[in-house]
């Protein structure tokens, strides 16, 4: 078997050249925007190929899934309309020219991954030098504890701050009434309660043995029903997704169909929810009509601030870092004893997808709607297509040695999950929403273990003493 995947890893390698030759030939001669999405969907499979069959990338590794959610959150509207799968009408903004520039920065970001997977994994196979036992490495009470307690602070918190957006008529709260009280009240519990209780979930899963894990499964669920009912879709997805990751690390196993039925689940809650979600919370129908395909396409909307910033960002644009520079900002809290909502008037100050909003949408803007933003976007419009290769690349070897270093504790497994769920949240945002829970998790671990090894240190010095005092002692000496 080791010998057959040796034979193949070349010709994986040769077809995703052939591929990445044939794309860069398109971008140069420059095709019809739908040659142009064929092609780009093209390169997307033969990296997940590539990663998956070359690579020996399993599809629950921090890599892949970055890759898939990137592919499906750029492509997901695209493809199905080239394929004439999909009613374009269904999407108001969509004109179906003037594509190809932006398609050019996916193919681009995506060759640059792939690249920098390889060079990461030296063109062999993936392997993260150890095995998934069943002892006291993986388990860690304080950890589960601690994790747990952050879990039900933050969720009182989002709870108290739902009210506290309108303490009369919460219950009639549509999702949109939430964006627009949070920019008008203050909005801290609300935003501190869904971080904490994220960072709370990644740490008690981490920490769990195998039958408090079931404890931790149940505290997921509700919360991320919770969150989808209120149409908060994504965070309840990305937690779903670590939860479960990090379960399959620890050795749970799950039935074989347990995925299959979650994929169908969201192909038909999410356009729902989607439709609902402008409905009060008390009086919400769910006798909707939907494509099958309405929840890839929606997901795939990300091309759309792609496509604003590619044409409104030329060389003479670039922002060299500021948007970063902006995101790290965000981790700093706000412990002002009164809130005041932001003064900011340039928009070249404003985060990344509120900037592309007030451009690109005035009235969604000013109605305190979003678009989200682009992983692709961000870097390009900092640095060009120079930024695009250079960030897909870092990331990539970033993500391989992230992966090789998880299976070593509770604690490196939580880490792991600290870093990429706000990560894979990024692909359709901007990096602000990835800094903040980031540190703000890793922080809370890193005090969590100092704690913990200050402890013990106590307890092992205790031993000792009371070991030298007994054998101190006239007993210790009697024949």
């Amino acid at each position: 078997m080791q010998q057959q995947a040796t034979f193949m890893r070349p010709i994986f390698v040769a077809v995703w050249s052939c591929v990445s030759i044939l794309a860069i030939w398109q971008i140069k001669v420059g095709r019809s925007d739908r040659s142009a999405v064929m092609v780009t969907a093209a390169v997307l499979l033969a990296s997940l190929l590539l990663s998956s069959f070359g690579l020996h990338l399993p599809i629950t590794t921090a890599p892949m899934l970055y890759l898939i959610l990137l592919g499906l959150f750029h492509l997901g509207l695209v493809v199905p309309w080239v394929l004439g799968a999909y009613d374009i009408n269904r999407v108001s903004w969509f004109t179906p020219y003037g594509l190809s520039r932006a398609l050019a920065l996916i193919t681009y970001s995506l060759l640059a991954y792939q690249f920098g997977l390889l060079v990461a994994l030296r063109g062999e196979a993936f392997s993260d030098d150890s095995t998934v036992e069943h002892d006291s490495k993986f388990e860690d009470s304080k950890l589960f504890a601690a994790g747990n307690s952050l879990f039900l602070l933050g969720a009182l918190m989002f709870v108290v701050g739902l009210i506290q957006l309108d303490p009369v008529g919460y219950y009639k709260l549509t999702y949109y009434d939430t964006f627009r009280l949070r920019a008008e009240s203050d909005p801290r519990l609300f935003g501190a309660g869904v971080m904490f209780a994220s960072i709370g979930l990644c740490l008690a899963v981490a920490g769990a043995s195998r039958i408090r894990l079931w404890i931790t499964f149940l505290c997921t669920g509700v919360w991320a029903l919770m969150l989808f009912y209120l149409g908060f879709r994504g965070p309840a997805l990305i937690i779903c997704l670590v939860v479960y990751t990090l379960s399959l690390k620890k050795g749970m196993e799950f039935p074989r169909w347990f995925p299959w039925l979650c994929c169908v689940f969201l192909l038909v809650a999410i356009p729902i929810i989607g439709m609902v979600r402008d409905e009060p919370l008390n009086a919400r129908t769910f006798n909707n009509s939907i494509n099958i395909l309405d929840a890839p396409a929606e997901m795939g909307q990300s091309i759309r601030p792609l496509i604003e910033t590619e044409s409104l960002v030329g060389p003479t644009d670039y922002r060299h870092g500021k948007t970063y520079l902006i995101a790290l900002k965000t981790i700093i809290p706000n412990l002002a004893f009164r809130w005041q909502a932001s003064t900011t008037e340039e928009l070249d100050d404003l985060p990344p997808n509120q900037w592309i909003t007030a451009l690109a949408d005035p009235w969604m803007y000013k109605n305190y709607g979003g678009m989200g933003f682009s992983a692709i976007a961000e870097p390009y419009m900092n640095f060009g297509v120079a930024g695009v290769v250079g960030y897909f690349l870092l990331l990539a070897y970033a993500l391989v040695r992230l992966e090789q270093v998880s299976i070593r504790s509770s604690y490196a497994l939580a880490t792991w999950g600290l870093i990429l769920g706000p990560l894979l949240w990024t692909t359709r945002n901007d990096s602000s929403n990835f800094f903040r829970p980031a540190v703000w998790g890793l922080l809370f671990l890193a005090a969590l273990w100092v704690f913990s090894a200050g402890i013990s240190f106590l307890a092992r010095k205790k031993q000792y003493e009371k070991l030298m005092f007994n054998a101190k002692s006239p007993d210790a000496n009697r024949v």
